[in-house]
């Protein structure tokens, strides 16, 4: 079908009523294509939809009668844009190219809608969006770039929109996002990056003080780090759920959120949340992490009785006393995995476990550990020091060796020797003695009987606990100390 210049009803002064219709919806009709004039007639006209049809191309300068025209909807078609299409177009607000396949945009295209509020660019094909063909859009309060071919957002990407509110970049490839690639959006309130292949967020990524609403689900994220939402002093809503490979929620992650009410992070593989992985602590009264591997959350991670709704459900919640000091109070039908005693149990239900419940185990740990170190010191100071007795027993031996001597040797007629076993000499003849204690000759004289040994003296400490016992003189203990008398007869004496 070919719409071209119609016939209109007209008036009964000859005037095409026409002139003063102001919307005009074509829908889901079969057009292919349009002529140059064809809406030359309607001056009045506010609101054109041309969705739906199957037009290849739109014509240079087809809309430029159309002074007055706010919105132009032209999605769902398989059109390609000429350079001046546009033409006319000063007033308008709204421009739908959605769903035509576009891969490319001529770069002065968009150049005459100097007025544009609300662009749609989403369900095509483009691969990279110039910062030339948005730069004369400086008016933009909304723009969507879904479901695109995007790789990356540039730096600079956005510059000349310094009144966008609305960012919608969802369903893309976009891995990278560049260094000043938000710079100059201090006015921009919503950013959808859904369903994107980001694995992280650099501390630098946002500057964006007026950003209240950000949707990151379906995303690629393994560990959200430190200082990942820095530069978001206003945000309310964070949705980053459905993060399939997110494990770990580092320390400071959520820096500076002192305004979060909203937070989702259901449907991901987390099994940590940091305690401190919020600083400050935000007012939140919405909290998802149901349907993830957590196993325990930190009582001070939240102030858990100003969140109204906390889903919990479908984790592995291991309900200790650490768990239940948080007095959880879950919206849903979250139970516990361990222990034993607790499986099936409800979150909701559970009580804090009492103070000497919760201090029997550390007290026992001490006093075990009090207990051990008094035996320690006890048996340490019962152990003699090794120098000291060493040096004691020495002086005591050589002490008691030196009486003894001294007093064997008072005798005339005796020797100390300590070479010859069973033997003694005397002056008197051969037939006095005899040769071991068993012998049947009898001395004709008895032996002289030794003198007693020094008196011993108690030595002094060995150490600082201990008192060393006396010595015994090692003459008196060695098997091999014997009397000999000065005269060459051995006279036998019993052993000392």
């Amino acid at each position: 079908m070919v719409c071209t210049h119609p016939t209109w009803p007209s008036n009964d002064d000859a005037t095409p009523l026409i002139i003063y219709l102001e919307k005009l919806i074509l829908r889901n009709n079969s057009i292919t294509h349009l002529s140059a004039d064809v809406f030359a007639s309607l001056p009045s006209l506010r609101h054109l939809d041309l969705s739906a049809n199957s037009l290849l191309s739109l014509p240079n300068e087809v809309f430029a009668k159309l002074r007055n025209l706010k919105t132009l909807i032209v999605a769902s078609n398989d059109v390609q844009l000429g350079p001046e299409c546009f033409s006319g177009l000063y007033q308008l607000h709204t421009l739908s190219l959605a769903d035509n396949r576009l891969s490319f945009l001529p770069p002065s295209v968009l150049k005459p809608l100097s007025g544009l509020k609300n662009l749609d660019l989403s369900a095509n094909k483009l691969l990279s969006m110039p910062a030339s063909v948005l730069a004369t859009l400086a008016g933009l309060h909304q723009l969507k770039l879904g479901q695109n071919l995007l790789s990356s957002l540039d730096a600079g990407m956005f510059h000349a929109q310094k009144d966008l509110r609305s960012l919608d970049v969802s369903e893309n490839l976009i891995g990278d996002i560049e260094d000043g690639a938000f710079y100059g959006l201090d006015r921009l309130e919503t950013l959808n990056l859904t369903n994107n292949q980001l694995v992280r967020l650099p501390g630098n990524t946002w500057s964006l003080p007026s950003l209240t609403c950000l949707d990151l689900s379906s995303n690629l994220f393994v560990s959200l780090e430190t200082a990942s939402f820095d530069g978001l002093p206003a945000l309310q809503y964070l949705n980053i759920s459905h993060s399939r490979n997110l494990k770990t929620i580092q320390m400071a992650s959520f820096v500076q959120l002192s305004s979060l009410h909203w937070l989702s992070l259901a449907h991901s593989a987390l099994n940590h949340i940091h305690p401190s992985a919020f600083n400050p602590i935000p007012p939140i009264s919405f909290l998802d992490v149901s349907h993830n591997e957590l196993r325990n959350l930190a009582p001070g991670l939240l102030q858990w009785q100003n969140v109204a709704h906390l889903r919990l459900a479908h984790n592995d919640w291991q309900c200790t006393c650490d768990l239940r000091a948080a007095n959880l109070r879950p919206t849903d039908d979250a139970r516990c995995s361990a222990p034993d005693n607790l499986q099936g149990a409800h979150l909701a239900e559970l009580k804090s476990c009492s103070v000497l419940g919760g201090l029997l185990i550390p007290f026992l740990l001490v006093l075990f550990i009090l207990l051990l170190a008094i035996v320690i010191l006890g048996l340490a100071c019962k152990r003699p020091s090794k120098g000291s007795s060493s040096s004691s027993s020495s002086r005591n031996r050589a002490f008691y060796n030196d009486q003894l001597i001294a007093a064997l040797n008072s005798h005339k007629e005796y020797s100390f020797d300590c070479h010859s076993p069973y033997t003694m000499s005397s002056e008197d003849s051969r037939d006095s003695a005899y040769e071991s204690p068993t012998s049947a000759l009898m001395p004709r004289r008895p032996p002289p009987t030794c003198p007693p040994p020094p008196r011993l003296l108690t030595l002094p400490r060995a150490g600082p606990c201990h008192v060393a016992p006396p010595m015994v003189p090692a003459l008196l203990r060695n098997n091999d100390a014997y009397l000999m008398p000065k005269s060459s007869q051995q006279v036998p004496i019993t052993r000392l």
